[in-house]
C-alpha cells in the first residue's frame, strides 16, 4: 500500500501542473466502403463498441478489456497472460468467433481463441456482436462475434514510446511510428510484456500442497510476450486502397500445476505469423459497386513441454504446426435505400502434431472450408426503419492421417455442408427510442480435436454432429442528452450442442446433447454533469442441460457461466485528470455439469487514475495508474485455479 500511496501522490502533483487542454488529432474523412467497413450504426442488434482511448496506455490484453462489457464473461487460469476464454451470453469459447480485420483467428483444431495472447497495441477499435453477426461476414458464430480493427491511415504522423511496470514483476515496453509520403502510408509497432505472476494465495484444500504453509506463492506461471506488427498502404484516391498487414507474436509461458508443485517445469511456447493483403475499391459504376479482396496467410508453431509430468496426464513434448491460407472476396451494390452484398470466404488449414517422447509418426490433418453469404439491407426514406436479411452456406472437407496405439495408422475423410440465416429489424420511436428484433439460425462445425481427439487428453468422435442454434433477441434502447439506457432479452436453443464427458482417468470424449440459454441484459450510462458520469450493466441468465444421456446432468445449469453478473462504475474528469472506479460482481457459477461444485461469489473493486500533459511543442504525455482487486479477494474462474489478489500497474506514454 505504501507504493500505491506514493504513486497516487505523484499523480496528484502532476495533475496540479497539467494543462487543461489536450492536443487535437487530425483524422482524415473517407467514405465508407460497404463491402469491408463494419459500421455498428447499421446493425439491427446491440453492439458494444470499445474505442482505443479506453484501453490505450494500460496493462491489458483483449480478455481484460472485454471483461467489463455487457453479456461478456472471461475465464482465466490465473494472472496476466494466462489462458483466457470468452463467453457471450452463456456461450462456449468455441461458439464465439474472433476476427482481426478480415481474418478469423479461431483455431481449426481446438476451435477457441486464447484471449490472453491477444495484445491491443495495434488495435484501433473493438466491436462485440453478442447476437447477429455483421451482414458482410460469410461465417457467423453461434455465440457471437468479436471484431478487432487495426490502425489504418487515419492517424497523423506519430512517434510514441511507452513504459510500464507493476505487481508480480510485471514489465512492459513499446514503441510506435507512423508516417506518410504523398499517397503512401505506414506504421510499425513494437511491444513487449512480461510477468512472473508470482502472487500469493492461501494454501487451501482446493489446491492444497502439503509442502507449503498457510500461504503459498504461485509457481511456474511466468510469461513473456514479444510482438511486432506493421501496415503499409497506398491510397491513390479516397475510393481505392491497397495495404498489407503483418503481425508476429512470440510467446512463452509456464503452465502451472493445480497443486503448485515445485518440480513442475511445464511450458507452452508459440510463434505466430499472420499476414493480410487487402485491396478495396468503391468507385465502380459511379460509386454504386464497392469491393473488398483479402489474401490471408498464417503460420502457428507451438511447443508444449511437460517432460516432468506434473500437469495433466503423463509426460509429453508436443510440437504442433498449423498453417492457413485464405481468400475473402466481398461485393456490395448500393441502390438508393438498398444494399446487396455477397461474400465468398475460402480457407485451407494444414495441421501437424508430433510428440517427441513417443515413437509414433506425425499426426496430419487438413481442412478445406468454403463459406458464403448473401445479404440485403434496407432503410426507409426517413431512416426510421432498418431491416437486414442474410443467407449463409458453409461447406467443410476434412482429411486426417493419425497414429494409433500399436504403430497403426488411421485415415479418415469427411465432408459436410450447412445453411444458416438471420433476419433483423429496428425502428426509431419518438426520435429517441429504438426497438429492435432479430432471429437467426447458425451452425458450428465440430473442430478437428472434437472429431479426431488429442493425444492423451481427448478421444475423437467421428459420429459427432455439428452444433445448431436458433437465436432470438429483442431490444429497447434510448439515446438522450444525459446518456443512454438499453434492455435486451435473448433466447438460444442449442439442438444439438457439443460437450465433453470425462472418464475416471480424466480423459474426455465429445458428445452431442441439447441445451437452452435465455436471459436479460441491461446497459446504461448517465452523465451527471460535465465532470461526472455513472455507468453500469447487468446480465441475468438461465441455462438448462436438456440432454438425457447422463441423468445426473439433465435439467442442470450449464457449467462455467456466471448466471448473475453486474458492473457499476463512475468516471470523474477534471481538466487533464481522469479517475475511474468500478465494482464487478459474479454469482451462481458451477464448475461441473452435475452442479456439485459451486464457485464462490466474485466481487472486485478496480480503479484507474490517468493524467494527460500537453507540452509547449504540442507533444503530450500520459501517465496512468491501475489498481485491481483493491479488496484483495482470491477467487477461482477456472476450477481450482486461484486468481491474483490486490495488484497495481503504472504506465507512462509520450507521443512526439
Amino acid at each position: 500500500m505504501k507504493k500505491t500511496a506514493l504513486l497516487l501522490s505523484i499523480l496528484v502533483a502532476a495533475s496540479a501542473r497539467a494543462e487543461e487542454t489536450l492536443p487535437f488529432i487530425i483524422v482524415e474523412s473517407r467514405p465508407l466502403n460497404a463491402a469491408t467497413d463494419i459500421d455498428p450504426s447499421q446493425a439491427t442488434s446491440p453492439v458494444r463498441v470499445i474505442e482505443r482511448r479506453e484501453f490505450e496506455n494500460r496493462t491489458v490484453n483483449l480478455s481484460e478489456v472485454l471483461s467489463t462489457q455487457t453479456g461478456v464473461q472471461i475465464r482465466q487460469s490465473g494472472g496476466l497472460g494466462s489462458y483466457s476464454s470468452v463467453s457471450l451470453r452463456g456461450s462456449t469459447t468455441r461458439q464465439v468467433q474472433v476476427v482481426v480485420d478480415g481474418m478469423l483467428l479461431n483455431d481449426p483444431v481446438t476451435g477457441g481463441v486464447d484471449m490472453g495472447k491477444l495484445g491491443l497495441h495495434d488495435i484501433a477499435r473493438i466491436q462485440v456482436y453478442p447476437g447477429s453477426a455483421p451482414a458482410q461476414f460469410a461465417q457467423a458464430g453461434i455465440g457471437g462475434v468479436v471484431v478487432m480493427e487495426t490502425l489504418g491511415k487515419d492517424i497523423e504522423d506519430t512517434t510514441r514510446v511507452n513504459l510500464g511496470a507493476g505487481s508480480f514483476d510485471t514489465y512492459k515496453a513499446g514503441a510506435f511510428k507512423s508516417g506518410s509520403h504523398e499517397d503512401f502510408y505506414y506504421w510499425i509497432s513494437l511491444d513487449q510484456q512480461s510477468s512472473n505472476n508470482d502472487f500469493e494465495y492461501p494454501n487451501e484444500s482446493d489446491w492444497f500442497n502439503p509442502n507449503d504453509g498457510k500461504t503459498t506463492t504461485r509457481r511456474n506461471a511466468d510469461y513473456t510476450q514479444k510482438t511486432v506488427s506493421s501496415k503499409f498502404g497506398w491510397e491513390p484516391s479516397q475510393t481505392r486502397r491497397i495495404d498489407a498487414l503483418i503481425q508476429f507474436n512470440d510467446n512463452k509461458q509456464g503452465v502451472p500445476a493445480i497443486q503448485n508443485w515445485r518440480s513442475n517445469k511445464a511450458y507452452l511456447a508459440n510463434e505466430t505469423l499472420r499476414t493480410q493483403f487487402h485491396y478495396q475499391q468503391q468507385d465502380w459504376l459511379d460509386g454504386q459497386l464497392h469491393s473488398s479482396h483479402r489474401l490471408l496467410f498464417a503460420d502457428l508453431n507451438e511447443r508444449y513441454n511437460n517432460t516432468t509430468g506434473r500437469v495433466g496426464l503423463g509426460t509429453s513434448d508436443l510440437h504442433t504446426d498449423t498453417r492457413q491460407i485464405g481468400l475473402v472476396n466481398t461485393l456490395s451494390v448500393l441502390l438508393k435505400a438498398h444494399t446487396f452484398s455477397g461474400t465468398l470466404d475460402i480457407s485451407h488449414y494444414d495441421y501437424e502434431q508430433n510428440d517427441r517422447l513417443d515413437e509414433l509418426e506425425t499426426d496430419k490433418r487438413e481442412r478445406l472450408q468454403f463459406a458464403s453469404a448473401l445479404s440485403h439491407q434496407w432503410q426507409s426514406p426517413q431512416h426510421r426503419l432498418r431491416t437486414q436479411a442474410t443467407l449463409r452456406y458453409l461447406q467443410v472437407h476434412d482429411d486426417s492421417d493419425e497414429s494409433l496405439l500399436g504403430q497403426q495408422r488411421r485415415k479418415l475423410s469427411s465432408e459436410t455442408s450447412h445453411f444458416g440465416w438471420q433476419l433483423g429489424a429496428n425502428y426509431l420511436l419518438f426520435d429517441d427510442w429504438t426497438i429492435s428484433g432479430n432471429i437467426s439460425q447458425q451452425t458450428r462445425i465440430p473442430t478437428l480435436e472434437e472429431l479426431h481427439g488429442d493425444r492423451g487428453s481427448f478421444n475423437g468422435n467421428d459420429d459427432l454432429k455439428p452444433e445448431e442454434s436458433l437465436n432470438y433477441e429483442a431490444s429497447l434502447r434510448t439515446e438522450r442528452a444525459w446518456g443512454h439506457a438499453e434492455i435486451t432479452g435473448f433466447f438460444r436453443d442449442l439442438d444439438p450442442a457439443i460437450v465433453a464427458i470425462y472418464d475416471a482417468r480424466g480423459v474426455g470424449t465429445y458428445t452431442n446433447l441439447s441445451a437452452e440459454i435465455y436471459g436479460t441484459e441491461l446497459d446504461a450510462r448517465y452523465q451527471i454533469n460535465q465532470n461526472w458520469s455513472l455507468y453500469g450493466n447487468a446480465t441475468l441468465q438461465e441455462s438448462k442441460n436438456l440432454g438425457a444421456k447422463i441423468k445426473d446432468r439433465q435439467n442442470k445449469l450449464l457449467p462455467g457461466i456466471y448466471h448473475e453478473s453486474y458492473l457499476i462504475g463512475g468516471t470523474w474528469r477534471r481538466g487533464a485528470l481522469t479517475f475511474d472506479l468500478e465494482y464487478l460482481f459474479g454469482n451462481n457459477l458451477y464448475y461441473d455439469a452435475a452442479n456439485l461444485l459451486e464457485a464462490d461469489t466474485k466481487q472486485l473493486f478496480n480503479a484507474t487514475i490517468s493524467i494527460d500533459r500537453v507540452w509547449p511543442n504540442r507533444s503530450f504525455s500520459t501517465i496512468s495508474l491501475e489498481m485491481r482487486n483493491i479488496n484483495d479477494e482470491v477467487y477461482q474462474d477456472f476450477n481450482r485455479y486461484p486468481s491474483p489478489g490486490r495488484s497495481w500497474f503504472i504506465n507512462i506514454s509520450h507521443t512526439f
